[in-house]
């Protein structure tokens, strides 16, 4: 599926480059306007394709220790896509793998032994919305897609929170953003398939984000944590903390 990613950001890059403007921002909520305008340089080409590389902590249930994880992602936002690959270090000579994508319409998660022996991989319906709501959690590293797509839509909840709806190819996800009196998305909330041994149960999921800086002509978090909000209690299961973040260079 990278490759196909990739080939797309290509073909992204040969169209007309957009500019940002604030032009027309008033049809967003309060708070929306706000978190756009103190997230992005109005003038500055928008994105369309995203590069990130990250570092961090995972762990799949509450009882493991934490383990470190490196990882990347592409991604595109002409259309909601993304690749991620992280690579987990138990032990020296323990490597666990792991491959996410959304691509048009279709969401898939495989995970391999040292590269080699597959473990899981999970698709399907529900997978589907899970990665689409996935990508749209984590819009605010690539912010400029909140003023150009045309698949995301906003309901306003209150001075503080936002509803987000995103649709593409079929599949229909929706979560609500929260920001704090600056203007920062401080936390996202949503109901997602959860990966379990009876099959992908909806869950309420939470994340979190921090330590916002600038990259080019855009202010993105780049620290941020991940829960399940479990009937027994939260499960903190992701840290990532983002090293670098090139935007539109193939």
């Amino acid at each position: 599926m990278i490759k196909e990613i990739l080939k797309q950001a290509l073909l992204d890059s040969q169209k007309g480059r957009t500019l940002v403007s604030f032009k027309d921002i008033s049809r967003f909520p309060d708070i929306v306007q706000k978190y756009l305008q103190c997230s992005i340089a109005e003038g500055h080409e928008a994105i369309f394709y995203a590069k990130l590389i990250h570092g961090g902590e995972f762990r799949t249930s509450p009882t493991q220790p934490w383990f470190p994880i490196r990882g990347y992602y592409h991604y595109l936002t002409y259309e909601p896509s993304f690749y991620w690959k992280g690579v987990i270090k138990p032990l020296p000579i323990l490597a666990i793998s792991a491959k996410d994508f959304y691509f048009r319409g279709k969401g898939e998660m495989r995970v391999k032994l040292n590269s080699l022996i597959p473990i899981v991989k999970t698709s399907g319906p529900e997978i589907d919305q899970a990665s689409l709501m996935r990508y749209v959690s984590e819009a605010p590293l690539f912010p400029s897609v909140f003023l150009t797509a045309d698949f995301i839509s906003w309901e306003e909840i209150d001075d503080i929170s936002v509803k987000i709806f995103i649709e593409d190819s079929g599949v229909k996800a929706e979560g609500i953003f929260f920001f704090n009196d600056k203007g920062d998305v401080v936390k996202y909330e949503s109901v997602r398939a959860r990966d379990t041994k009876e099959g992908p149960i909806m869950t309420k999921w939470t994340g979190y984000f921090k330590d916002y800086k600038d990259f080019e002509a855009f202010k993105v978090p780049t620290y941020f944590i991940a829960e399940w909000n479990l009937p027994e209690g939260n499960f903190q299961y992701v840290k990532f903390r983002v090293d670098s973040i090139i935007y539109n260079k193939i």
